[in-house]
């Protein structure tokens, strides 16, 4: 987790965030539509952000995935399912 002490940790996939000393962690819910998101679309298009893959895996592997998403994944990153 790559936050400094005092920062702030805000996460959309986990209800309960990691929590470590010094940073304050909290779950925020959003309804992600094509319209709300299209501002972060345009950031990953022009290369401003870019995601931490973690696990790349092909669909069979789905069950694999959702096992990963219940415990700690062997990689820091997304779990990405390619279809």
């Amino acid at each position: 987790m790559a936050v400094r002490p005092g920062g702030k940790l805000v996460s959309v996939a986990a209800i309960n965030p990691p929590h470590r000393e010094g940073v304050m962690s909290v779950f925020f819910y959003a309804e992600g539509t094509a319209e709300r998101l299209a501002p972060i679309t345009e950031l990953f298009e022009s290369g401003k952000i870019a995601a931490q893959v973690g696990e790349l895996l092909p669909l069979a592997e789905a069950r694999r995935a959702h096992e990963m998403l219940a415990g700690a994944s062997p990689e820091m990153g997304e779990i990405v399912v390619r279809i």
